[in-house]
């Protein structure tokens, strides 16, 4: 097998790099959801409001696509306004 080339070492360190920004998305998108299952509104609030600048950081250094934090965060609002 060859050695990998400078665009997959580049992908590799971009990868490892942004995996634990993703892996905080998610768990924040799930806090935000088991909070509103249990009925804690307030507690989903702040979770909501800690994910839009988590959202809003990771779009803006390009991990991920600034209309995928934007419909992430107007679904985190959709879902508050129908429970509280």
């Amino acid at each position: 097998m060859p050695a990998p080339t400078k665009r997959e070492r580049q992908n590799r360190k971009r990868y490892e790099r942004n995996r634990s920004v993703r892996t905080r998305l998610r768990n924040l998108s799930k806090k935000f959801y088991r909070a509103l299952d249990a009925g804690d509104v307030e507690l989903a609030r702040n979770v909501r409001n800690e994910a839009q600048k988590a959202y809003d950081k990771a779009a803006g250094k390009g991990i991920i696509h600034r209309n995928k934090a934007s419909r992430k965060l107007s679904r985190f609002d959709r879902a508050l306004a129908g429970r509280g």
